[in-house]
């Protein structure tokens, strides 16, 4: 999932912190459709812990609670005025996500 992740405009964190707004109505969406389970990339740039939050939408936001839900990261590494040539050929890539059982591990 890559989604659009400005800055905060009002609240707590205004001017400072990531809007999630996107990504929490993306993660609803994957949720609601879901009928078995999924490997979510998350490719945006999120703050950390992103992940841990992403996972209690999706698993609230399932109607069937046996579908499980293994959350990788897929961070950007993108800098002004080279962000395209860093998509199209990064230097390199970073990819985690929790192994604490065999689908985790299955995922990464």
């Amino acid at each position: 999932v890559s989604v659009n992740t400005p800055t905060k405009k009002t609240g707590l964190g205004s001017g400072k912190a990531a809007d999630l707004t996107y990504w929490e109505s993306a993660a609803r969406t994957i949720a609601a459709e879901s009928k078995d389970n999924k490997i979510i990339v998350e490719k945006s740039t999120v703050p950390v812990r992103t992940a841990e939050a992403i996972e209690k939408v999706l698993k609230r936001n399932c109607s069937d609670s046996n579908v499980q839900f293994d959350i990788l990261s897929n961070p950007e590494f993108l800098a002004e005025g080279t962000a395209i040539s860093d998509l199209t050929a990064p230097d390199r890539v970073l990819i985690g996500g929790k192994i604490e059982n065999e689908a985790g591990q299955a995922a990464v």
